[in-house]
């Protein structure tokens, strides 16, 4: 755990963060000393962990970052690197072992190798092994480079969440329940940033999106985040307003009225229906059975949270005005229910493409604009599926999607047996009755794609499970092991057939080319030091390189059909060569390779990052 922990945060801060960017250096700072921090004193590490990371977007902001979405699993990986070395020091935990632990380790099997998966079919294991990179993964040539960045961001808050669920059970009960009292002023702060966004105080939302749409996401990386956030501990405030004495009564009254406060501004319709959900199952389960007192103040409770969505019901982007458009007949019914038909339909057929091993992990937001297309139609942004469960279907097969349902039935039972348990903690039975109405939410959402709700989700789970009475047992056990197995030989599969060149080709005709730029010559792209073009027999491909290389140096290159060489030139500075590549009876995959690359920053010419190699015109633009 110490060892993968710290190269995920290695490669979040990479990917997350790159040159550049403003929170790069804070996030690091901050990370480095909660890791610190978590090795001296492992259990109040996790109790700040659990109080920064639902106002981690907060934190961001305040850094000068922009999309704070890499935050809470980079601070996350920062706790697990303390923990797990304090861990190898001195050997002073044991797990608290849940009848839902082998569920959620073969669930997180399945989820690595599905990330595994979705980077080996953006990059291609063709590509890959002969060094190119900056393939088109969609046919609107959107770059591997980002396709793997989303999948690696989705699988890091699904993984992220389970790892935190095992690290909560090593670390005993005490720590568990600080850890959700720390959590519960977390999201306070979170809802309370929100007011003064809304107020004025706080600056608007950066992302264009949330600004034109009125909603406010406060401390957390976005409104919808803000709004589960708060759904999800609004039963948790509650019941520590109802079973709490003096000062903690309340205090927690007023942690509830900010939490409201927070579910309104987000104008998260979800976040509504995920708390008088779990309310209504916290009823039914007889937890505050005996106690008409007690029932009375949750009816009442969710009523002033009904009521505070009416008073705001004409606020830009509020939940109230949210939940209006809902049943507005006079709208469109996808844009009454966010487009999640269009959403279901291409998630399904992305499952009929891949039926065992599925698309990947995070591959359905990078599919999705060629599987609405095939309708006809294009949506402005990339989106997940809108449902867990088919997100589960679409991106990890039956197989997958069988392991998901195994961990999610085996999260709601331990949780069911929570809610209606006679163990006098109002707290266990809310988190408890949290849980399940996530479970049931996941089905018109992938909520546990935002980072911090998956943290949040996964520490109320670890909260609410009572201990194992006894071990696995025998045939569960390899019924597991098996199903993982299937999966795992299922995705080697699917890796392996990206060996094909057409595979890699499939997209666009060339791989190695920065996106197409204009200049006064007309459009051109750079490429980079190794680059690919592939010719069809009876298409002639026609291909202008030039060397403007700030550095003013002569660059050599080679040019390599299927091992051989093809043909050796080199460019002097400014010079520009016309090349006309004939294929024969099959198709021609014709592998450039320059002697060296620039990067303009580094030679004081621009602000400019990328390693560049010669600027280039094709008539490969003429044609997909």
């Amino acid at each position: 755990m110490f060892l993968l922990a710290g190269a995920m945060g290695v490669l979040l801060l990479s990917a997350g963060f790159p040159a550049g960017s403003p929170d790069r250096l804070p996030v690091l700072v901050i990370s480095v000393a909660l890791a610190l921090f978590t090795a001296a004193r492992p259990a109040r590490g996790v109790v700040l962990f659990s109080f920064l990371f639902p106002w981690a977007g907060l934190l961001a902001r305040i850094c000068g970052g922009r999309d704070p979405f890499t935050w809470p699993g980079l601070l996350l990986c920062a706790v697990s690197v303390g923990w797990s070395f304090r861990f190898i020091y001195d050997f002073e935990s044991a797990p608290d072992r849940s009848r839902a632990d082998p569920a959620l380790r073969a669930l997180l099997a399945v989820w690595t190798a599905g990330a595994m998966l979705a980077c080996v079919r953006a990059w291609t294991l063709w590509a890959l092994a002969r060094g190119l990179l900056g393939r088109a993964v969609n046919g609107q040539g959107l770059p591997a480079s980002v396709a793997v960045r989303e999948s690696l961001f989705a699988y890091a808050a699904l993984a992220g969440g389970a790892v935190f669920y095992f690290l909560l059970r090593r670390a005993g009960e005490s720590v568990r329940r600080r850890a959700l009292t720390a959590v519960l002023w977390g999201a306070a702060v979170s809802a309370a940033a929100a007011v003064l966004q809304a107020a004025g105080i706080l600056p608007a939302e950066a992302r264009e999106y949330w600004r034109l749409t009125g909603r406010v996401g406060g401390g957390a990386v976005d409104p919808n985040s803000l709004g589960l956030l708060c759904g999800l501990l609004l039963l948790v405030a509650a019941a520590g307003a109802l079973g709490g004495r003096g000062p903690s009564r309340a205090l927690s009254g007023g942690l509830g009225v900010l939490l409201v406060a927070g579910l309104v501004l987000s104008g998260s319709r979800s976040g509504v229906l995920l708390a008088a959900g779990a309310a209504a199952l916290l009823l039914v389960a007889r937890a505050f059975a005996g106690s008409l007192r007690r029932n009375l103040a949750v009816g009442v409770f969710f009523l002033l949270l009904a009521a505070a969505g009416l008073v705001f019901v004409r606020g830009a982007g509020s939940v109230g005005l949210r939940l209006k458009q809902t049943f507005d007949p006079d709208l469109p019914l996808e844009y009454r229910v966010s487009a999640r038909p269009l959403l279901w339909r291409a998630a399904g057929r992305l499952f009929l493409r891949h039926p065992v091993e599925g698309a990947g992990v995070g591959a359905f937001a990078w599919k999705l604009p060629d599987l609405v297309a095939e309708e006809g139609r294009s949506l402005p942004v990339r989106d997940n599926p809108g449902s867990g469960y088919a997100q589960a279907l679409a991106e990890t097969g039956i197989v997958g999607a069988l392991v998901t349902l195994a961990a999610v039935l085996a999260l709601g039972l331990q949780a069911w047996r929570r809610a209606r348990g006679t163990h006098p903690d109002l707290g266990g039975a809310a988190a408890a009755a949290a849980v399940l109405g996530f479970l049931a939410a996941l089905a018109a959402g992938s909520h546990w794609l935002a980072p911090d709700v998956s943290l949040l989700f996964f520490l109320l789970a670890a909260v609410s499970a009572p201990p194992a009475a006894s071990g696995e047992e025998k045939a569960a056990r390899r019924l597991r092991l098996l199903g993982a197995a299937i999966y795992a030989a299922a995705a080697l599969v699917g890796m392996l057939a990206t060996l094909d060149a057409a595979e890699a080709f499939r997209f666009a005709p060339r791989i190695g080319f920065y996106d197409r730029e204009t200049g006064p010559g007309g459009a051109f792209r750079w490429t980079r030091r190794r680059f690919a073009v592939r010719v069809e027999p009876g298409r002639p491909v026609r291909l202008g390189l030039a060397n403007f290389s700030a550095d003013g140096k002569r660059i050599s290159l080679v040019a390599r059909v299927r091992g051989s060489e093809l043909f050796r030139t080199s460019f002097s500075p400014g010079q520009a060569r016309a090349l006309r590549i004939v294929a024969g009876a099959v198709p021609a995959n014709v592998i450039f390779t320059l002697d060296h690359d620039f990067v303009p920053r580094r030679l004081g010419a621009s602000d400019d990052r990328r390693h560049l190699g010669l600027l280039s015109t094709s008539s490969l633009e003429t044609y997909p």
